[in-house]
């Protein structure tokens, strides 16, 4: 009977070992990064996004605002400066506002989305020494800007300006459906819609960063309804719900699942030509607007954090209120946007 027993132990770690010979790990840093019309706001803008770049090393980066102004391909510009400094990278562009570098070859990029001041979703393959992971980049309509009107102002239709008592103080709405409403006449849940159709028949891991113009439905909760003028508003955000449900994971607030302790805001930022960058000068409109997902098995998060500076936004003075608990890279460098950017270290197994 022993020796019956000993020889199923024996197969059991046989079977073991060759699993985990099938089987190889591999740590990836991702970096989402809304570079506020490609660091035209800035003097020396594209030093600065260079500086940051070189600062948390990332392995993919996703940019935002793109704009190829003057018909010059800026991902190639950032690509060459990076060289310069022994950073080498692969170049992802294939269509409006949102492009990638990576220090894996990129291939079959693709737009997903593509509406001219509407939104843009693009998707490429990165090529891991054999193995694909899908890396998508997303930069979400800015219109119809829901999170506004719970404090008090329009946002972006009619306008942007306040929604006056008559005193010239914000008035909140807060009832849900109009907000919900509101915020679906934007194409941001149709953007989602398309990319989680397009992905369906995919197998191998997919991330998609970017920034989404829209807050979290795992921020806007019971615990942080009377802060950050939420005005006691619960808002079940479409878009991060829909990705949730999806079996998306948000790679921030699993990191950090308090929403009170670490909110991750990342707009709107103090920014290096020490200008207010809000929108809502009579009120606290912080967020977290810029994200890192990612769907599949065999994923793991190992670090997660805010990259730019700890200062924000309030009332329209600079606070570095509530980020006494956050993780902050390259903080002490010049800020050439109005987002902070977001970073990740995710360990993958591959199946051989």
């Amino acid at each position: 009977m022993k020796s019956i027993y000993f020889s199923i132990i024996v197969v059991l770690f046989s079977l073991v070992i060759i699993s985990c010979k099938n089987k190889t790990e591999k740590e990836l840093t991702f970096l989402t990064f809304n570079v506020w019309q490609e660091g035209t706001s800035v003097p020396n803008g594209l030093k600065k996004i260079h500086d940051v770049i070189v600062k948390t090393n990332a392995d993919i980066v996703c940019f935002v605002e793109v704009r190829n102004y003057k018909n010059q391909d800026w991902t190639t510009k950032i690509v060459k400066a990076l060289a310069k400094t022994g950073k080498n990278y692969y170049r992802g562009y294939v269509g409006g506002d949102v492009s990638f570098i990576s220090k894996f070859p990129l291939e079959n990029g693709k737009q997903i989305f593509g509406n001219k001041d509407k939104g843009t979703i693009v998707k490429f393959d990165v090529n891991v020494e054999g193995n694909i992971i899908g890396v998508a980049g997303s930069h979400l309509d800015y219109t119809y800007y829901a999170s506004n009107l719970p404090r008090g102002y329009n946002g972006g239709d009619p306008n942007w300006k306040i929604r006056d008592d008559g005193k010239g103080n914000p008035t909140p709405n807060t009832n849900i459906d109009s907000i919900q409403t509101y915020n679906l006449k934007s194409t941001r849940d149709e953007a989602i819609s398309l990319f989680i159709s397009s992905i369906k028949s995919e197998s191998q891991p997919v991330i998609l960063m970017g920034d989404f113009n829209e807050p979290s439905f795992l921020d806007w909760t019971e615990n942080t309804k009377n802060m950050f003028n939420h005005n006691g508003a619960v808002v079940p955000w479409h878009n991060t719900k829909k990705l949730h449900d999806e079996g998306f994971v948000d790679v921030f607030r699993t990191f950090y699942p308090n929403e009170v302790i670490n909110p991750g805001f990342t707009w709107p930022s103090y920014v290096d030509e020490n200008k207010s960058t809000s929108w809502t000068p009579l009120a606290d409109e912080r967020d977290r607007v810029d994200y890192i997902f990612f769907k599949g098995s065999g994923i793991k998060i190992k670090d997660a954090s805010i990259v730019g500076p700890k200062g924000s936004y309030v009332y329209n003075k600079l606070e570095t209120l509530n980020t006494n608990e956050e993780k902050f890279i390259a903080s002490d460098l010049p800020w050439p946007s109005d987002h902070k950017a977001v970073y990740t270290k995710l360990l993958f197994t591959f199946k051989q």
